[in-house]
């Protein structure tokens, strides 16, 4: 078998990244990690780029404690690599990662659709009308996009989910919206694709099928996976 061409990485920088001061009412690490992982998952920082605690802690604003201290909380959500001294990287693009994380993904989600099925009350079939209305809204930006995605699939397997089930899941959406980012990025034709996608899940749901409910995520995830595969494969020029 031939060995598989390395997954195509976002050029890499040593250039401090472009992030904006921290402050509200959250804890000051609270605020680090959410701007930080704004920067991951929007692209402002690339994979692969490295920066030092030093940069990150004087663009944020802050000192470097809750700098280590929310780069460790990102670290262990595999967004981040710490490395030795006063730096860190942004983990780069890896298709085995990938295919672990919809691996989990289809063995955990289907099953709780199957089981949230029946227990989907009329309020959340409109509410879930609701979001996909707003997925194919042009309007909101690319993170209340994702804000909305993310709270379709939670209402789909919320009823039958526990407090468990959610924060592996939790960790496993994080880990995925950085490769799913990088294919259905914020252009019009990108978010009309992303919106009829979500189609098929919103009308099994209103069928409170299990059957049809768990095979409609299962599909979903599959075409997610491939597609995020297929664009690791291009050329950095395409």
């Amino acid at each position: 078998m031939g060995t598989e061409p390395a997954a195509t990485q976002p050029a890499a920088s040593t250039a401090s990244p472009a992030l904006r001061p921290v402050g509200g009412p959250h804890s000051t690490v609270d605020r680090v990690a959410t701007e930080v992982r704004r920067a991951v998952l929007d692209g402002s920082l690339a994979p692969g780029s490295t920066f030092s605690i030093g940069e990150l802690a004087e663009q944020l604003g802050v000192s470097h404690i809750p700098v280590r201290e929310a780069l460790s909380r990102l670290d262990a959500q595999g967004l981040i690599v710490l490395r030795r001294g006063r730096s860190a990287m942004v983990a780069p693009l890896d298709r085995d990662e990938l295919r672990g994380i919809y691996r989990l993904r289809r063995r955990i989600e289907p099953d709780l659709a199957a089981r949230s099925a029946e227990l989907l009350t009329s309020e959340d079939v409109a509410k879930l009308g609701q979001l996909f209305a707003a997925i194919g809204d042009p309007g909101p930006d690319l993170d209340a996009l994702w804000d909305t995605h993310s709270a379709l699939h939670l209402l789909l397997l919320r009823p039958a989910a526990s407090r468990w089930d959610m924060r592996v899941l939790e960790q496993l959406w994080r880990a995925a919206e950085r490769y799913t980012r990088v294919v259905f990025d914020s252009s019009f034709e990108q978010r009309a694709e992303r919106h009829a996608a979500h189609q098929t899940l919103v009308t099994a749901a209103g069928t409170r099928s299990p059957t049809d409910l768990a095979r409609a995520l299962d599909e979903h995830l599959i075409a997610n996976e491939q597609a995020c595969l297929a664009r690791l494969t291009l050329p950095a020029s395409s």
